[in-house]
């Protein structure tokens, strides 16, 4: 470690040398964080867990990018943290964040060596969003901002392997646009030498640009174990192969219209595998289809589309889950005098409670049926097939955003019985300037979103399922006077019905059925102050109020109240 530090310490020392080259940036994130949280619980139920939490801490992330010639950079990323209660470096961290080597070879292949963010399509490698937000209010957003920050998840719905990747356009002719290439090759788990086998993840997209209207492409991701790092020939192979196109025509100033598609296959093999009940492959396909038409002035756009995603596809990268509901959260995790576990709530995903993902699984991770029956794996679930409808409007003066989201799925398989689920969804939301309505100069927004989903099976008695659930997210912000904000934000979520939750083994086989019987609530309410020193500098205080309500005696039900102080600065 002292020779960590007497390297970065040199390092830095360098940076007024190199910066007066111009081969030299700095930049960064620096945050503190403050909270107090109680829980509410009936005594009788709990007398030995304690109630209150303190905890704190400050920490800074410094990014340096340097530029050893025109073609080549290199990217790092330092984090010192600093757990508030502690003296002298005590409780002080420091951390690698970030090493990517990037650079142009030959003027002609991009590449990318080290810590890399990777995305495909949704049916291939995709980052899907977590539960529990529907056009969520700021209060809570800010929040999450800052556990997707820390994870490297990001709007573009990508994931942070270690690895590289390279990327290189050939243009062919004047009747053809060009031909993209772009590969990556990651390491997803080293060996133990005994027992467990190392894992590389990798593939690529080949795109045929045909014009600024059409384009095909081909895409490819394999997860797959490498022979000959164990003793033992047993080994696991996942491949996906599909093929999407895309086409968009100016039917003339104001309106476009086109379509898209995406079809392929999944095979997944466990090979030389001496578990009796291990299969030797399983296959899958599956295909969307949609018609897409966009005002453009009106800068309003409508999707009309249909998939069907079979019972066995399995695409590790596009079905691996951000949060783990098989983990217990990192607060209160048990309680009650018998010690029961607390099962994850949608406020623990908000406040990084949660356990999150940091690498792609290769087995269908457990999901809450409550927060997401329909897409628990996004677009990506298997044993869905249906029509789906999306309506968005976005960017006029008085409403920024508006959008409808309607689909309709059935399973393409009955899963213990020979009648299939059918699935309903319907979302929708709003961002309104409320000010513009009322001619009144401070800015007033008020955004909502709605997601009502529903969940039923016809048969007899001991087949049927009727459950159902929604999700209302209200939010407001309110500009008091300059750089001073009041937010304030609401969510209810409500779930009632029976369902069956279905138990795999660790080849994704379907092995048994567990009923649920599901009647709950949940309300989370938050009032805060925001004083903006700047666009990437800020300072949020607030207070929040959670509650989850069992009935039937379902589970059991509780309250906790949290105070935050967060502050933000990006440089």
């Amino acid at each position: 470690m002292k020779i960590f530090y007497s390297l970065l310490l040199c390092f830095l020392c360098s940076v007024p040398l190199l910066a007066q080259n111009k081969k030299f940036q700095v930049n960064g994130d620096a945050r503190g964080y403050l909270f107090a949280k109680r829980l509410d619980l009936d005594q009788n139920l709990d007398t030995i867990t304690p109630k209150k939490s303190n905890y704190g801490h400050t920490l800074i992330d410094l990014g340096f990018s340097i530029f050893p010639n025109d073609n080549t950079e290199i990217i790092s990323s330092f984090r010192i943290r600093n757990e508030l209660g502690g003296f002298w470096g005590s409780g002080v961290s420091f951390n690698v964040r970030q090493l990517t080597l990037r650079g142009v070879a030959g003027g002609i292949v991009k590449y990318d060596l080290g810590d890399i963010d990777l995305k495909m399509t949704p049916y291939t490698m995709w980052n899907y969003q977590e539960e529990g937000t529907i056009n969520e209010a700021e209060i809570f957003s800010l929040r999450r901002k800052v556990v997707h920050y820390d994870l490297f998840y990001n709007d573009n719905n990508t994931w942070r392997m270690q690895g590289g990747q390279v990327k290189f356009g050939v243009k062919i002719g004047k009747w053809i646009k060009g031909v993209d290439f772009s590969g990556f090759f990651t390491r997803q788990r080293p060996t133990d030498g005994i027992t467990i086998p190392e894992r590389v993840y990798g593939g690529g997209t080949i795109t045929w640009r045909q014009n600024d209207n059409l384009s095909f492409a081909y895409n490819s991701v394999n997860l797959f174990d490498l022979t000959k790092t164990i003793n033992d020939s047993a080994r696991y192979s996942n491949n996906i192969h599909t093929f999407n196109v895309s086409y968009l025509h100016l039917i003339h100033d104001n309106f476009k219209v086109g379509f898209s598609g995406e079809a392929g296959r999944s095979n997944a093999q466990y090979i030389n595998n001496i578990n009796p009940i291990a299969p030797k492959e399983r296959k899958e396909w599956f295909f969307d289809a949609s018609l897409k038409a966009h005002w453009i002035q009106q800068k309003t756009t409508l999707k009309l589309g249909f998939r069907n995603v079979g019972a066995d596809f399995l695409s590790p990268g596009a079905q691996t889950k951000r949060v783990d509901f098989s983990k217990f959260p990192g607060v209160y995790q048990q309680f009650t005098n018998a010690a029961i576990g607390r099962p994850v709530n949608l406020t623990d995903i908000i406040n990084h409670n949660a356990q999150y993902s940091i690498k792609i699984s290769d087995q269908l991770m457990a999901y809450h049926v409550a927060y997401d029956n329909i897409t628990p794996y996004g677009l990506a679930t298997p044993n869905r097939s249906g029509l789906y409808l999306n309506a968005e409007h976005s960017n006029s003066i008085k409403i920024t955003r508006a959008f409808v989201n309607i689909a309709r799925y059935q399973e393409t398989r009955g899963m213990g019985t020979n009648q299939k689920k059918s699935f309903i969804s319907i979302a929708g939301g709003a961002n309104v300037n409320v000010n513009e309505f009322l001619s009144w100069e401070r800015r007033l927004v008020f955004n909502i979103g709605v997601r009502h989903d529903i969940t039923s099976r016809a048969g007899a008695a001991f087949e049927k399922v009727n459950f159902s659930s929604t999700l209302i997210d209200l939010g407001l912000s309110l500009n008091i006077i300059d750089k001073l904000d009041l937010l304030a934000g609401f969510k209810y979520f409500q779930a009632n019905g029976n369902e069956f939750v279905i138990e795999r083994n660790i080849f994704n086989e379907v092995q048994d059925f567990r009923s649920l019987s599901i009647n709950f609530s949940e309300t989370t309410t938050a009032f805060g102050l925001r004083y903006k020193f700047s666009e990437k500098n800020q300072l949020l205080a607030n207070i929040q109020q959670h509650n989850i309500n069992f009935r039937n005696n379902t589970g059991i039900s509780y309250g906790i109240a949290q105070f935050n102080i967060l502050y933000t600065l990006t440089f």
